[in-house]
């Protein structure tokens, strides 16, 4: 599935894989598949089962389990899949900058919000 787009699905899920917090704050926005992981091996046992499914659309992977993964397969999935495609949030209570929100952004959706109209 990695790679390609699954035509027989017209309305793609968001599933999230991160801790408790950030878990319950999306299930409250209407995410169901949110999968709520304490260690990065969890949170790798749960992308896998994510990229194996059709209808997923969009996985968010909380900056802590992202930062974690050492699994290549997975690595090079988030680096350049189309579908799913993979969102990194920080985590609740971390910083994050005004860059990180432009990369996130940018990454979401393909737009760089620092870069005006005609200039």
């Amino acid at each position: 599935m990695e790679g390609s787009i699954n035509k027989n699905y017209k309305n793609f899920k968001i599933a999230l894989v991160g801790g408790e917090e950030l878990s319950l704050g999306f299930k409250l926005a209407g995410v169901h598949d949110s999968f709520t992981v304490e260690t990065v091996q969890e949170g790798e046992a749960a992308i896998r089962s994510l990229m194996e499914r059709p209808e997923i659309g969009i996985i968010i992977i909380s900056s802590r389990i992202s930062k974690g993964i050492k699994d290549r397969k997975i690595l090079n999935a988030i680096d350049t899949s189309i579908m799913p495609i993979f969102i990194e949030v920080p985590d609740y209570g971390s910083e994050y900058t005004p860059d990180t929100l432009r990369k996130l952004i940018l990454r979401a959706i393909g737009i760089d919000i620092s870069k005006t109209i005609g200039s």
